[in-house]
């Protein structure tokens, strides 16, 4: 006959049960009596733990002020794309990992504003910068279309709003921008006058808000296009070819050169510029090919 339970291991027990009806012991149940699942308890335990983790990022989001516990009033929480989630051709949404956001849908200066006059398209486009802006200090990158659901508006009005505001000196980190998604290059000449103005790329990240590696990448795919151009290649089909990108990119470095780069084009008119654009030599192979030509003369 076993000992009667203290009244500690009553409490115990009692405390136990309460515990264990969770969200856990509900689907390990479901696992194991359900789904004809036959891989053991160890592994379903497992499998159980990473889907209540994925359940909890999806859910349970960090406010500005970093309170997991609840969203402030005026906040919401909004899917976005994370700024280290790069696209790839093909690549559609449904394939694209994305992390829950906080925006501030309703501040105090929003109300301040309606109180001095209300004026819709100020308000809108104050948003639009604050919304893109929390979820970039939040790892997240917002698109054009994103924003147009947000504010109620069709995405044309967005990118006008968009314009408007990248045109008074404001670069907003939108994931057209960052992940180079658009056609503007607002957010290329901004880096690459920068780097051309003798800054740093930790500098020019910090000012375009861009990553370092993004900053480094912008700058190598210009320099690589500076390079050919100076070597007599300014074919923009044979640019594309050898520098591996789009004819719209190479033509937006192109844009970006100094004017003092692309006038060595018209100095070295008299040279055989066919010959050059056919084919570039490393210094190695040039200095062979000038030494087997001097033979063939002599």
């Amino acid at each position: 006959m076993s000992k009667p339970l203290t009244k500690e291991q009553v409490q115990l027990k009692k405390i136990r049960r309460l515990k264990d009806k969770n969200l856990h012991n509900l689907l390990l149940h479901r696992f194991l009596n359900h789904y004809g699942y036959d891989k053991g308890e160890i592994t379903a335990k497992a499998i159980i733990d990473d889907i209540i983790k994925l359940i909890d990022d999806y859910y349970l989001v960090s406010t500005l002020d970093d309170d997991l516990h609840h969203i402030n009033h005026g906040q919401l929480v909004y899917m976005a794309v994370p700024v280290d989630e790069y696209p790839k051709r093909g690549k559609a949404i449904a394939q694209t990992r994305v992390k829950p956001v906080v925006l501030s849908f309703m501040t105090d200066a929003d109300i301040e504003h309606l109180a001095h006059g209300f004026d819709s398209k100020s308000l809108r486009k104050k948003r639009l910068a604050r919304w893109v802006d929390e979820a970039f200090d939040q790892g997240a990158l917002l698109t054009q279309l994103d924003l147009a659901i947000l504010l109620g508006v069709c995405d044309a009005v967005v990118s006008q709003y968009v314009n408007e505001i990248q045109s008074e000196g404001k670069l907003l980190p939108t994931r057209g921008n960052i992940h180079d998604l658009s056609g503007a290059i607002t957010h290329k000449r901004e880096i690459i006058t920068l780097y051309l103005d003798g800054y740093f790329t930790p500098q020019i990240a910090m000012k375009t808000k861009h990553s370092n590696e993004a900053v480094d990448r912008y700058i190598r795919d210009y320099q690589r296009v500076e390079i050919l151009w100076q070597h007599g290649v300014s074919n923009i089909d044979q640019l594309s070819q050898l520098v591996r990108l789009s004819k719209r990119v190479v033509q937006q470095y192109v844009d970006l050169l100094p004017d003092k780069i692309k006038n060595t084009i018209s100095k070295n008119k008299n040279l055989d510029s066919t010959e050059k654009q056919t084919k570039l030599y490393l210094p190695g192979e040039a200095e062979m090919s000038s030494a087997e030509e001097q033979l063939i003369k002599e």
